[in-house]
This record gives structure tokens, C-alpha cells and sequence, in this order.
């Protein structure tokens, strides 16, 4: 069986490299940006920033709770990034 806590490791760091390389389109846009004396350039990669950034921030709040199958971060009322325990059933995170 393999360890569902990889998954989380695994969205998680995408959530970050994601986030870092959207940053990166973001100040490579206003290259030439300056050059033209244009928002157009910003504004496409702030859309690729926030777009891949929520993208992934979902897919890491969508993480099903080994214990429960819920998504261990988010309820009906409630969405705790950084929940130590599952808001569903309470089992501690890595365990």
C-alpha cells in the first residue's frame, strides 16, 4: 500500500513551484511591458500567475483525508489551509 501523505507532499510542492514560476511570468512580462509601453504583458502573466495559482491551491484543498475519504481541509463552512487535523473525523495530519 502506498503512502497516501505522498500525494499531499506532491500537490503541495506543486502548489509551490507553480506559484514561484507564475511570480517568474509575472516579472518576465514586464520586460516588455516597458519596452512598449503596454499593461498587456503584465496582465497575461498576472492571468497565468493567479490562474495556475488557484489552480493548484484547489487541487491541494481537494486532498481526500486517508482516514475518512472528505477533503481533509475544507467542509461545507470551513477552509483551513493549514489544519492540523482532518475537519471531517479530527485524525492528525501525517498520521
Amino acid at each position: 500500500m502506498s503512502d497516501p501523505w505522498q500525494d499531499y507532499r506532491k500537490r503541495r510542492r506543486r502548489l509551490l513551484w507553480v506559484a514561484l514560476a507564475g511570480l517568474g511570468a509575472l516579472g518576465l512580462s514586464l520586460l516588455p511591458a516597458r519596452a512598449r509601453h503596454s499593461a498587456k504583458p503584465v496582465l497575461a502573466g498576472f492571468v497565468l500567475f493567479l490562474g495556475g495559482t488557484l489552480w493548484a491551491a484547489r487541487a491541494l484543498s481537494a486532498f481526500p483525508c486517508p482516514h475518512c475519504g472528505k477533503p481533509f481541509t475544507q467542509d461545507e463552512t470551513t477552509r483551513d489551509g493549514f489544519a492540523a487535523a482532518c475537519v471531517h473525523c479530527g485524525r492528525p495530519k501525517w498520521s
